[in-house]
């Protein structure tokens, strides 16, 4: 049977209704899906080089590094029919501006790669990053990730989930003239603590950082 491997990114993770959501809204879309694993990590640089080393000498590959390591990922494997197509139809595009407001993407991604969520492109591809989860990360596929993933979003999803349309608006008054960075992060940072009462204030503005970091990637290519 197909398998997928999915991530959840520091977006989704620091922002703890968020990750619930977006768990709760895989489990109802691909109600077929056995979830095999559950794993909450700080990634290693090493593993972020391996997970990402097919864009390696691309412009946006540093920002790829940097962004996985901002804060905790939980990672887990999704297997059923056609399970690596119909996980990433529930994602929606890759970059956000191009996602569906109906996608998870659409709803809870920021700007551009800041995007909620990882799921592997093809099944080869997921054979490959499954299995360099699990030597790397001890991603242990014997556990139940179902009962795992529903303790997770019982614990998270009341957490409020306030500050999405307001980033995004933040992100888009950055990108008119490039300046003033520092207000721009600290505006960020400041609707962050509203999502995110667990992280400390100083986790909080490197995701900010990290944020305008992907939009400073326009500057050199268009999404």
């Amino acid at each position: 049977m197909e398998q997928t491997l999915l991530i959840l990114k520091p977006d989704a993770t620091m922002r703890r209704g968020v990750g619930a959501a977006v768990f709760e809204q895989i489990l109802n879309a691909l109600p077929d899906a056995k979830m095999k694993g559950f794993l909450e990590i700080a990634v290693p640089f090493h593993l972020a080089e391996k997970h990402y080393a097919v864009h390696e000498g691309k412009f946006f590959y540093p920002w790829l590094l940097q962004f996985i390591q901002v804060g905790n990922v939980l990672a887990t494997v999704l297997e059923g029919e056609d399970i690596v197509a119909r996980l990433r139809e529930v994602l929606g595009a890759t970059f956000v501006e191009k996602a569906s407001p109906d996608s998870l993407r659409g709803k809870y991604g920021i700007v551009g790669g800041v995007n909620v969520a990882h799921a592997s492109d093809e099944p080869a591809n997921a054979e490959k990053e499954i299995a360099l989860w699990q030597k790397e990360a001890q991603l242990d596929l014997s556990q139940d990730g179902f009962e795992a993933i529903n303790a997770y979003i019982a614990k998270w999803l009341e957490t409020p989930i306030v500050a999405t349309e307001q980033i995004r608006q933040i992100c888009q008054d950055y990108a008119r003239e490039y300046l003033n960075r520092d207000i721009y992060q600290s505006e960020i940072t400041e609707l962050l603590i509203e999502e995110c009462p667990d992280w400390m204030e100083a986790e909080l503005s490197t995701l900010a950082n990290a944020i305008l970091g992907n939009m400073d990637l326009d500057r050199d290519s268009d999404r």
